[in-house]
């Protein structure tokens, strides 16, 4: 099985990994992925629940468009992302 790959700049290989997902329950809506994120993969909304109490958090809105640096999770405070290798042919 074969991966999207990158290539540093001194010649090594590491596999891209892509944002998959964004657990709304752990965001506590700091922005700092939305900030780091170089492609605008990720915006704020929020909602309302039973209770009438609103709840703000990232989404993926342009997923499509991840390059795959991970910078996001990286400067993610409560672990939120989830990524994954793109399978290539």
């Amino acid at each position: 099985m074969a991966y999207a790959m990158a290539r540093t700049k001194g010649g090594g290989e590491w596999v891209r990994k892509f944002a998959e997902s964004l657990d709304k329950e752990k965001c506590i809506a700091c922005g700092r992925c939305f900030k780091a994120c170089p492609s605008s993969v990720m915006t704020l909304t929020e909602e309302e629940d039973e209770d009438g109490d609103e709840h703000k958090y990232m989404i993926l809105v342009n997923a499509e468009i991840c390059i795959g640096c991970l910078v996001c999770a990286k400067v993610c405070p409560k672990g939120c992302f989830e990524h994954v290798p793109m399978e290539v042919a």
